[in-house]
């Protein structure tokens, strides 16, 4: 193989295939981190990107220009779903994923600086989503041999993917990740409480401290 780039960041938002496109990256043979929480602390580990070839999922939609600066001759891979089906899973993200993955407060946060909201918000998602991919197709409109575009909802391509990545083909099984399980009220309600003890918590220590979150959104 000979690689022509430096990493490669997927960049699509919550919800929208990320996992899949993790597990494929890594069956292609590369290694690559799903959720990188180095990137989420006050002061982001970004050395740590060095042991990956591939980084996706929170916080890297929100950093991708800078991960471009960091990072030149990058590739990027943004998977979009169609915005109503969208919104769907991300109401039951914010309702049922928030516990089944048992999210501490700094993910609260993130979604607070990338998407807006710490909750459920149809308005402000909706625009969220429009601005978004706007935004990622106008800088990327110079450059646009640096991005590759899935639409869930049409597949993945791993013929495509290979050929992105300068990669041999290898046949690779379709899977599901991330299927959407409800979570019972009596565990929703268990975790609502003690996330509002925690968040409290911080927050009074924060302000002793004089420390907050400080992850900015690239607009």
């Amino acid at each position: 193989m000979d690689k022509e780039y430096n990493k490669i960041f997927y960049i699509g938002l919550s919800r929208s295939g990320t996992t899949s496109l993790h597990r494929i990256i890594s069956e292609l043979g590369l290694k690559s981190v799903h959720l990188c929480g180095f990137l989420l602390l006050d002061e982001p580990k970004w050395e740590m990107c060095d042991q990956f070839d591939a980084l996706g999922d929170s916080p890297v939609p929100l950093l991708f220009k800078e991960l471009d600066s960091k990072y030149p001759n990058s590739k990027f891979i943004i998977t979009i779903r169609q915005k109503e089906k969208w919104l769907e899973s991300m109401k039951w993200m914010f309702n049922h994923g928030k516990v089944k993955w048992n999210w501490g407060e700094r993910i609260h946060e993130y979604h607070e600086s990338f998407y807006g909201t710490r909750y459920y918000d149809k308005r402000i998602l909706t625009k969220h989503w429009n601005d978004y991919h706007q935004n990622v197709s106008d800088y990327f409109s110079t450059s646009p041999d640096k991005l590759l575009t899935i639409r869930i909802e049409d597949g993945f391509d791993v013929g495509d993917i290979c050929a992105f990545l300068n990669l041999p083909y290898r046949e690779i099984p379709k899977t599901k990740f991330n299927s959407r399980v409800n979570i019972s009220l009596i565990k929703r309600i268990r975790y609502n409480i003690i996330y509002y003890i925690r968040r409290a918590g911080l927050l009074i220590i924060r302000s002793f401290l004089g420390k907050g979150f400080k992850l900015r959104s690239h607009s």
